[in-house]
């Protein structure tokens, strides 16, 4: 039986098939929820997933009561896919030491944020979106943003810590990024940084941990992009 994020990943290759192809032009509504899960077999649950990434990219847009529509179809924030012939262990191991450490983190720092760090990583967030496509500066502002929440923590190895690990091999950082997108960067930090606003240690701490197992699949088996 196939994964709920498989399943979801399976909706969101369907649905940027659709844009791409111009099936689902701009301005157009596209088919309810009810309507894609009966179309793709699929559960609501997982079309949701699949759509609140398109509406947190700005890509889909939801309309209370009329439904949704297609906003824009660049679809350049998804990436191109990973080529065979570039290795990323190096990356892998990094992303694998931060997924021990960096949910731990978000789950303490929910509880003590304070209201300068939530104004600091909302002003962060709006850099990335602002710099999608711009490799070397959406990298740092990402980077960034994970350093703000490790400094919450006002552990001064910690922070010395993070800071050489996020700013280790950033030009592989950036070639990832751009095989893989930057959606997941958007969208996961977006979900993150409402976590801490609302002091929710434990969301917040499932969310880091999804967003940084997600970065070591599209390492391990490429960015899917096929049709359904």
């Amino acid at each position: 039986m196939a994964s709920a994020k498989n399943v979801t990943s399976r909706v969101v290759s369907y649905m940027k098939k659709n844009i791409r192809d111009g099936i689902w032009p701009v301005g157009s509504k596209i088919p309810s929820e009810h309507e894609l899960c009966g179309e793709l077999g699929v559960s609501r649950i997982s079309v949701r997933s699949a759509l609140q990434q398109f509406i947190a990219l700005n890509i889909l847009q939801s309309q209370h009561g009329k439904g949704t529509f297609v906003l824009s179809d660049d679809l350049g924030v998804f990436g191109y896919g990973l080529s065979s012939d570039k290795n990323f262990s190096d990356m892998k191991q990094m992303l694998e030491f931060r997924l021990l450490i960096e949910p731990e983190i978000c789950s303490v720092v929910a509880q003590q944020i304070t209201p300068e760090t939530l104004d600091r990583l909302s002003l962060l967030l709006d850099q990335m979106k602002s710099e999608i496509g711009q490799g070397e500066s959406f990298v740092r502002s990402d980077m960034d943003f994970h350093q703000e929440i490790c400094d919450a923590m006002n552990n001064a190895v910690l922070k010395t810590v993070m800071s050489d690990v996020l700013k280790r091999k950033s030009e592989r950082h950036i070639q990832l990024n751009n095989a893989v997108g930057y959606y997941g960067g958007i969208y996961y930090h977006t979900l993150l940084l409402d976590a801490l606003q609302k002091h929710d240690g434990k969301r917040a701490h499932s969310i880091m941990r999804e967003h940084l197992q997600k970065g070591i699949e599209d390492l391990e088996i490429g960015n899917e992009d096929g049709s359904v």
